[in-house]
């Protein structure tokens, strides 16, 4: 056995692979030879995963892909255990379905980052696109748990749908929130227009300030505890840039959507 799988690109990516065979699940059980013999999917064409990475490793807990991965779709889908360390940018739907383990991104991701995932957490070095934590095309609901950590910016629609769960964002674009059912996302930064609209029951935490909805009723200024027991697992765990003033400090409570049911929370941190 080997303390780890490496896959390093062998030549830039000429054209976009459907590659969601590759995630712990698939690669931890098998030899570097069975790993090479994996298809990839160019379109509707097999292309064997040997062709594309050089392979380093076999049956391990721990995946690393070298590269510059943009063109590079699906990878760590539906992971439910193991670590996936990937060293570079990747394209859409990294850690899509995601049911557990750890994702690292030492890069910046395409869309539909763990869309529709369940658990397991998908940290980001970079800036994600859109949908972030968001439903799948056609789907009823988002993320439905674990923790997406985007150390820049979130796209449009971050948490779109999202049912359970943590996402966080240095800023974020338009329609942050969108359609909420549950869950929390918390934004360090600038937040665009339409942010938790269609808001259902989720929490959406504004630590630089945010354009409060019309839709939504102010209903007090007071120190959340939920919050601060939060903000200090994330602190902890993923290395969240969060201060005591963040921690223990004011913020206003804006409930809505009251378009909806009214049930959720837009929570704005007050700088003193």
């Amino acid at each position: 056995m080997s303390d780890r799988i490496t896959l390093t690109l062998r030549a830039p990516l000429e054209r976009a692979l459907d590659a969601e065979v590759i995630s712990v699940d698939h690669l931890a059980a098998r030899s570097a030879q069975e790993i090479s013999a994996l298809r990839l999917w160019d379109g509707r064409h097999p292309v064997a995963l040997g062709d594309v990475f050089s392979v380093s490793g076999e049956r391990a807990q721990t995946v690393v892909l070298e590269g510059d991965l943009a063109k590079l779709h699906g990878v760590g889908s539906m992971m439910s255990a193991g670590a996936l360390e990937i060293h570079g940018a990747i394209g859409n739907s990294v850690g899509a379905r995601m049911q557990g383990g750890a994702i690292a991104v030492q890069g910046s991701a395409a869309d539909d980052a763990g869309s529709a995932m369940s658990g397991g957490s998908l940290v980001i070095a970079g800036d994600v696109g859109d949908r972030a934590g968001g439903a799948l095309q056609g789907a009823p609901k988002g993320m439905t748990g674990g923790h997406i950590i985007v150390r820049g910016s979130a796209g449009r629609e971050a948490g779109a749908r999202m049912r359970r769960g943590v996402l966080c964002c240095a800023a974020a674009g338009p329609f942050a929130g969108l359609g909420m059912i549950a869950g929390n996302i918390i934004v360090a930064g600038a937040i665009g227009d339409g942010v938790g609209a269609g808001n259902k029951r989720g929490s959406i935490v504004a630590l630089g300030g945010v354009r409060v909805p019309h839709t939504y009723a102010y209903a007090c200024t007071y120190r959340p505890p939920h919050l601060l027991l939060m903000l200090l697992f994330l602190r902890d765990r993923f290395a969240l840039s969060v201060d005591d003033a963040h921690l223990h400090g004011l913020y206003k409570r804006y409930s809505g959507d009251l378009a909806e049911i009214g049930k959720g929370e837009i929570l704005e941190w007050q700088a003193t």
